[in-house]
This record gives C-alpha cells, sequence and structure tokens, in this order.
C-alpha cells in the first residue's frame, strides 16, 4: 500500500469510528450522569414495612394486592389470600435495585428493551406499582427485559423505566415478578398423593364414561375396567397419569362459586376414590370456544368403607374448607388428565 493510500484509509477509518460513535450516544442516550449503585427507587428506602398496595399488569393480566387485617389478598378475586413471604421477598428486590447505567430516552427504541408503555400495541413491559401506608406511590415504573451481561453472578440485570420519565435505566439486582395469580398464592391449593388413588371415573356430559383401577397397590399402572370387546389400550400413561389429576394442583385463577357457568351439558364430572376411603368430586368445564380456560370446582367426602374414618373425615373436611368456596382454574394438563375419554385411550377400531 503507498503511502498517499495509506492516508486516505485512515482518514475514512477516523470517520467510520467517529460517526459510528455518534449513532451509539443517538440509540442509547446516556448523557445523563448518575452514581452508580445508587438505588432506581429511592422512595422505597426505609419504607419497606409500610407498603399496603402492589399492582402488577401487563396486556394480558391485572392483579391487584393489597393488605388487610395484616394480611395481604387479591383485592379483585374476593380477597383471596396471598403469600405474605412472597410480597415480602418482592418488595426486597424492588427496594435493592440499584442503578448501573442510564440507557435510551428515545421513545421508538423502548420496544427493544420492553420498557414501553402498556399503551403500545405490541408492548411487553410489565407494569408495576407499589403504595405506603398513606396511598403514595413509593414504585410507579415498567419494568423491561432481563440483561445478563453486565452483572455478576449474584445479580442480574434489567431494564426499568419510571413510568412518566423519557429515561430509562439499567439496573442490577435479583427478583421475581409474580406475573401469574399462582405466583402470588405460592401453594397448591389441594393435593392428594397419585399414588393413594385406587380408582377413578370420569363422565362426559354424553353419557360416555371411563373407569381406570390400579393394577397393584404399590405400582403406578392402571387397568380400563370398561374396555369394549375387540379394543385395546393404545398409550398406557394415558390411563396411568389420570391419577395425577389431582396431585399438587396449582390454579391459574380463582373465582367465587355462581360466577363461573357449569351447565350440564358441557359439564365433565371425576371421581376420585383412595385406598384409605377418601372420596374427591370433581366438575370440569372448558368455557370458551377455543378451550383455552378450564375450570374445576371440588367436593371431599369420605367410604363407608374407610378403615381410619376419624383420620380421613379430618382431611375431607381440611379439603372442604378450602376449595368449596371457590372455583378454581386449572392448568391444560390437569384438566387432560381428569378428563379423558374412553375412545381417547383405545386403539381406533381400524388399526
Amino acid at each position: 500500500m503507498t503511502p498517499k493510500a495509506f492516508i486516505g484509509f485512515t482518514a475514512v477509518t477516523a470517520v467510520v469510528i467517529v460517526a459510528a460513535g455518534f449513532a451509539i450516544a443517538e440509540r442509547y442516550a446516556t448523557s445523563t450522569f448518575v452514581h452508580e449503585k445508587e438505588p432506581i427507587f429511592p422512595a422505597m428506602h426505609d419504607k419497606v414495612n409500610e407498603v399496603t398496595e402492589l399492582l402488577y399488569e401487563d396486556k394480558q393480566v391485572r392483579i391487584a394486592v393489597a393488605r388487610k387485617d395484616g394480611k395481604f389478598v387479591l383485592t379483585e378475586r374476593h380477597d383471596y389470600p396471598v403469600s405474605n413471604e412472597i410480597v415480602r421477598e418482592l418488595v426486597i428486590g424492588l427496594a435493592e435495585l440499584k442503578v448501573l447505567e442510564p440507557k435510551t430516552k428515545i421513545e421508538k427504541l423502548y420496544t427493544r428493551i420492553q420498557v414501553d408503555d402498556l399503551a403500545k400495541e405490541k408492548s411487553l413491559a410489565k407494569h408495576m406499582v407499589v403504595k405506603g401506608k398513606n396511598g403514595e406511590a413509593l414504585i410507579d415504573a415498567l419494568i423491561g427485559r432481563r440483561n445478563f451481561d453486565t452483572t455478576g453472578l449474584t445479580d442480574e440485570g434489567r431494564y426499568v423505566r419510571r413510568s412518566g420519565e423519557a429515561q430509562s435505566w439499567l439496573v442490577a439486582g435479583r427478583f421475581d415478578i409474580p406475573d401469574q395469580i399462582k405466583k402470588w398464592v405460592g401453594k397448591e391449593f389441594m393435593t392428594v398423593d397419585a399414588k393413594r388413588v385406587d380408582t377413578a371415573k370420569t363422565t362426559h356430559p354424553d353419557g360416555t364414561f371411563l373407569i381406570v383401577q390400579r393394577e397393584d397397590k404399590t405400582g403406578t399402572r392402571f387397568k380400563v375396567l370398561n374396555v369394549p370387546k375387540g379394543r385395546e389400550v393404545e398409550y398406557q400413561i394415558d390411563v396411568d397419569n389420570i391419577s395425577d389429576g389431582v396431585d399438587r394442583i396449582e390454579f391459574e385463577d380463582v373465582r367465587k362459586p355462581g360466577e363461573i357457568e357449569f351447565p350440564k351439558e358441557k359439564t365433565i364430572h371425576t371421581t376420585y376414590n383412595t385406598y384409605d376411603g377418601l372420596i374427591v368430586d370433581v366438575d370440569l368445564v372448558a368455557t370458551d370456544e377455543s378451550k383455552s380456560e378450564f375450570w374445576a370446582r371440588m367436593k371431599a367426602s369420605v367410604s363407608d368403607k374407610a378403615e381410619n374414618k376419624e383420620e380421613v373425615t379430618k382431611e375431607a373436611e381440611k379439603i372442604n374448607a378450602e376449595v368449596t368456596n371457590w372455583v378454581y382454574r386449572v392448568p391444560a394438563f390437569k384438566f387432560r388428565y381428569m378428563t379423558r375419554r374412553l375412545d381417547e385411550v383405545l386403539k381406533k377400531e381400524d388399526s
């Protein structure tokens, strides 16, 4: 390369570098000076124990929580109790978020880090509001996507933009956002160990039914008791996992009885019987045309043949004290376990 060509190449390179620098500055608009490791929500300082209300919302979900009589509840779900421990961990996590660096002020770039307003059609932001004892907003912010590139092993980065402000920030800390109702509750609302299940019978609105029974009390394999002559089970696992229907059930939403309809022509009924005499009856219904919402109502009772009737009666009473006051939206896989059709578990007749 000649000296003249080399000088020309160097000049072009310099122009490109300067232009790139301006482009980066424009993209992220990080001219705002900030002391690193300052809290992003300074109003939370010393007020963690004064929180009285929380609101989480995104494009699909809205969850309102408030303190009542010393406990936190879902105010838009008839004050269904949530976990005080989960609320405490969330509030502390938010209070401890520290600023790493300022990011973009440019509205059209908010989408990239997921801090755009929820009013935007494709917003992926998570809006959090936390209020103190006098109703003042301690936190009102849009929580964006994670960033694992700029933090250590004990922290993770997140993009945050305080509501009403143009400036967005990269912050460091560690917390989980409860973006589903079940994450606020923190427990199964009911569980009957699948190993206890002896028989299960599912009856559909058209009168067809499926009855399964465990082959061996110490095993996991079930047999179908009402297989038509000449037919056989196709996938054994579809039969075996029916017993998991009432084992460790979490819910996706909760309502009061009467708020969800269980019309006779759409309601599926399943009865579980355990070896020790517990009976659990479950009514199930899919509530929309796409069958993406599945609701269940439950009731426990005791068999006349229960060996330890006093103990099983106490268990049934405990279950009913929890479940008879509520109707639960259950996960799709639990709905499938509890609503199997006979034809679904058998090989096709022409196969």
